[in-house]
């Protein structure tokens, strides 16, 4: 076509940026390579016999019916079956109104940014952050502004220096957006004594929390589980809209995800919901609800725990033999990731093309995950695709790419940073 399609674009779509994950994701595919790209769950952990059985007596039971148009908001069982769910994580007085089932978690981050984002507004993120949401974002055309983070989450003098200085610049924030439990890609947990006082600065600056806790039931051994309740359990207010998941505690196919907000909200929601897709799939919802109904998600949930947490003491292992002292991590209690932070100067960009091309091993570089442009000194590594004999051999291959690009390097055991 010889004509500068440009011209026809809309302004929205000539800011979209591609999600730097999925991007990585098709070369987790390609034959041979180890790969810690994408951030995908385990096909091992799904309960393909529990969720044949289901679907086959879904479909004897309820015929035509489950294959079916629903209604936009969800299929009204699992709406209802999901609050007492959040009722066990200490999010009281939740009911149907505050509920819309969404197709993954991604489509209510997306959901947000259609209903809240106009040219300009600003949205707080954490640095680092998730991809997705910062591609949401920026694809609304909305300014991101980064708040500093610890090895405790969000660091609140920064917040508050970051509110006032967008403040007297004359902008208008709108959103927080935040993963307080085993981040990606940092893999840090927001503390407990924290999440109070964060919502209470939210609060006051009439900013909202939209939070997003797909690995919060992913933890591993030692962790309290009371360490890890929802910011939206603090929420008297409505303030905090909450994005839970069962990619991670299910099947990702499924695309089964909720949130939770003001009825108002909710109401916008499914407007936008509507011209979107005009509703999830009938059976998958079914499906999901009979998964709650027979108590498979808490039976299930403790192997995907053990499952994942051999795989990060795989890594960490295998960091500690392979890995140059100059090089740190965290050393996450949950979740799928791993954040390697390199010296100053270090370009992982550089590190990716030599271990995918010469090691035949894939990682996602970090600079994408800061929204103020930082980090092409990080990469992340997720635990989650691959063996434990597969972990090993992978991180023993990038240890040998990384001496390629820092060959100076004294190549004994590293310290290592707690997080």
């Amino acid at each position: 076509m010889s004509t500068d399609l440009q011209y026809y674009f809309s302004k929205d779509a000539r800011v979209m940026r591609e999600n730097a994950i999925r991007a990585m994701s098709k070369f987790a595919l390609k034959q041979g390579i180890i790969a810690f790209s994408g951030g995908m769950p385990n096909p091992e952990t799904f309960p393909i016999t529990e969720i044949s059985q289901f679907a086959q007596e879904i479909l004897r039971d309820e015929g035509a019916n489950a294959l079916q148009y629903g209604l936009t908001v969800g299929h009204t069982k699992l709406i209802e079956a999901l609050c007492p769910f959040m009722e066990r994580r200490q999010v009281k007085g939740v009911r149907p109104e505050n509920i819309i089932i969404t197709n993954g978690s991604a489509q209510g981050i997306d959901l947000m940014g259609r209903i809240f984002l106009d040219p300009g507004d600003v949205v707080l993120f954490e640095l680092p952050s998730y991809v997705g949401a910062i591609v949401s974002y920026t694809n609304y055309r909305a300014n991101l502004v980064g708040v500093k983070h610890d090895e405790g989450g969000i660091v609140l003098e920064d917040l508050e220096e970051k509110i006032l200085q967008v403040r007297q610049a004359g902008q208008r924030i709108k959103l927080m957006y935040s993963i307080p439990n085993f981040q990606n890609p940092s893999g840090v947990t927001l503390r407990w004594e924290r999440r109070p006082r964060l919502l209470e600065i939210l609060q006051r600056e009439n900013i909202l929390l939209v939070e997003d806790d797909p690995y919060g039931e992913i933890y591993f051994t030692g962790v309290d589980p009371a360490s890890l309740v929802p910011i939206k359990s603090f929420d008297t207010e409505q303030n905090v809209i909450y994005l839970g998941t069962f990619s991670k505690l299910l099947a990702a196919g499924l695309r089964g995800a909720w949130t939770i907000a003001h009825p108002e909200i909710i109401h916008k929601m499914e407007f936008a919901k509507q011209v979107g897709d005009i509703c999830g799939s009938s059976l998958d919802q079914r499906i999901i609800y009979r998964c709650l109904r027979d108590n498979l998600i808490d039976r299930h949930v403790p192997v995907i725990r053990s499952f994942y947490e051999s795989r990060c003491q795989a890594m960490l292992a295998a960091l500690e033999k392979y890995f140059p002292r100059e090089v740190k991590w965290n050393r996450p209690h949950g979740g799928l990731f791993v954040l390697v932070t390199f010296p100053e100067g270090f370009d992982t960009l550089a590190l990716l093309t030599t271990a995918m091309d010469e090691y035949n091993v894939s990682f996602v570089i970090g600079q994408p995950f800061f929204v103020d442009g930082s980090g092409t000194n990080t990469m992340r590594l997720a635990f989650s695709k691959e063996t434990e004999s597969n972990i090993e051999e992978g991180i023993r291959r990038l240890g040998e790419a990384i001496r390629k690009h820092l060959p100076a390097i004294d190549p004994s055991p590293q310290e290592v940073i707690a997080r």
